[in-house]
């Protein structure tokens, strides 16, 4: 019994021992912060000035004809694989406003108007699961796992971000951009043999269905001679069964359906079905800047005050001969 109580005793201790630690570790961090709480009231009227300007500098970054949004969009590809379509993207991710060569102006047929609001395009796979082939995520850091065997990269999606400074032309881009990919020499090469093999595939199919279909009707109104053979150890005189070719018919059927289905969706090489989904909030709204600009303002107070609360000791050092 003695034992017992002596753990017991030990474990409140303990207890005692941890939360007296983590008493006097929130009281360490108050005392910090009022330490630099008096020393920015010391220099009241330098923080205030930096504050100001740090502040007044966010609101700037974020005024209206600066501000810059997010439209993200789910691309079809038809004809051609996902890496294609982001190896013809790269040229529009590189583009740059500096040479008009590889500007988007001239990538993409645009004014400048229009072109000089776009600040950036990226486009990154789709992650599907292997299981279901249903799209679960978008790899934006482009480090997908080769390993994973549960997962892999779909190979007719491919996902885009655009931002832009204008919400309002971002149909217009949109148009561009698909033109941009549809007018490509290798994709559109791609996309009509891959049209090609579906109709030849559909062709196929039907010439294949009609002959089976014959094949059934003569084999059906055939006269077979009797005859006696062995089924699964039973006796069988003449035929007892017709042979249809349900099974074969019922799967070029099922083949037919699907590549007739395919070939009515290649319209073009790439499709975005439902448009480029603008953010309404601007990546650098007014709120969000004017918080930045108040943690750096801060930043800059605390080691502006703190080197002049201590410049005579850092005089005194620099005076200091080895």
């Amino acid at each position: 019994m003695e034992k017992k109580d002596n753990k017991e005793i030990n474990l409140l201790q303990l207890v005692e021992i941890l939360i007296n630690w983590v008493i006097s570790s929130i009281l360490t961090v108050i005392r910090f912060l009022g330490h630099l709480t008096q020393l920015l009231y010391r220099h009241i009227i330098i923080t205030s000035i930096i504050l100001i300007v740090c502040v007044g500098g966010g609101l700037y970054y974020s005024r209206p004809e600066v501000r810059e949004y997010k439209a993200e969009a789910l691309g079809l590809v038809f004809g051609n694989d996902v890496q294609t379509i982001r190896e013809v993207s790269r040229q529009l991710e590189n583009a740059s406003g500096i040479n008009q060569q590889i500007s988007f102006a001239s990538k993409l047929n645009l004014p400048d108007s229009i072109a000089n609001n776009i600040l950036s395009f990226n486009s990154y796979y789709v992650i599907e699961y292997i299981k279901d082939h249903i799209a679960v995520a978008v790899d934006f850091t482009d480090n997908f796992s080769q390993k994973d065997t549960m997962y892999m990269k779909m190979r007719d999606r491919v996902y885009f971000r655009l931002k832009v400074k204008n919400i309002n032309q971002v149909p217009v881009i949109q148009k561009a951009i698909v033109n941009y990919f549809n007018s490509n020499t290798l994709i559109q090469t791609h996309f009509q043999n891959g049209r090609k093999q579906i109709s030849d595939q559909i062709n196929i199919s039907k010439k294949e269905l009609l002959r089976i279909d014959s094949l059934a009707k003569i084999n059906y109104f055939k006269d077979n001679n009797e005859q006696l053979r062995f089924d699964k150890n039973k006796l069988v005189v003449g035929e007892q069964q017709k042979q249809l070719f349900y099974g074969d018919l019922l799967k070029l059927q099922e083949l037919l359906s699907g590549a007739e289905s395919t070939l009515i969706n290649f319209k073009q090489p790439l499709e975005i079905p439902s448009g480029f989904a603008v953010n309404p909030t601007p990546l650098n709204g007014p709120m969000k800047y004017s918080l930045y600009g108040l943690f750096i303002g801060l930043i800059i107070s605390l080691i502006i005050t703190g080197l002049l609360e201590n410049l005579n000791k850092i005089n005194i050092y620099l005076k200091i001969k080895d």
